[in-house]
């Protein structure tokens, strides 16, 4: 559940191992991220395809959880604790040995799901002919950068997996995306 969670959200490996059942309320799909990365909180709008998974988790495995368990524990001496991220490391690469997905010293990681996800809401929002204008400052603090800059390293990813993508957004948004290591320049 926890690399679905990640994929579905694009939340920091650490975002989501510091969630207590609490902090995600499944009638409102609605994950809430505290103090993260720029000490921020966040809210976090859940897909429904996930929400309904969230709730079948929470409903079986937290079955009898106090609501401030972790939401994603890991077991240590028969002690139920904070999954550290090691052990969640580990379970991505048991995960992809079982897939027969190679894991080299450039990937995947566990953070190329939240790459993954930065990649898809640009790829949707194209497609779907939205202003990349309007919504990549939302996708900026969705994803909790303090500024635009470093989601701008995330949209770099897309030239390698969605060429036809990029041609588009270049057609009318060519400064959105920087070429290769180009950061966002405001002089």
């Amino acid at each position: 559940m926890l690399f679905r969670f990640l994929y579905g959200t694009g939340v920091r490996i650490s975002e989501a191992l510091n969630l207590v059942l609490d902090d995600v309320n499944a009638e409102s799909g609605i994950a809430t991220i505290r103090a993260a990365k720029n000490m921020k909180d966040r809210l976090i709008p859940m897909a429904d395809s996930l929400t309904k998974r969230i709730i079948i988790f929470k409903n079986g495995f937290h079955r009898y959880s106090d609501s401030k368990m972790w939401l994603f524990p890991s077991c240590h001496n028969g002690i139920m604790g904070q999954m550290d991220k090691s052990t969640a490391y580990n379970h991505f690469r048991d995960y992809l040995l079982m897939a027969d997905i190679p894991h080299t010293s450039v990937g995947p990681r566990i953070h190329s799901l939240r790459h993954g996800f930065a990649v898809r809401c640009l790829k949707k929002w194209v497609l779907d002919g939205n202003d990349l204008t309007v919504l990549l400052p939302y996708l900026s603090a969705y994803m909790g950068h303090s500024d635009f800059r470093a989601t701008q390293y995330y949209l770099r990813l897309t030239s390698d997996l969605y060429p036809e993508i990029v041609r588009r957004v270049e057609a009318e948004f060519g400064y959105v995306i920087p070429e290769g290591g180009i950061i966002y320049d405001e002089s």
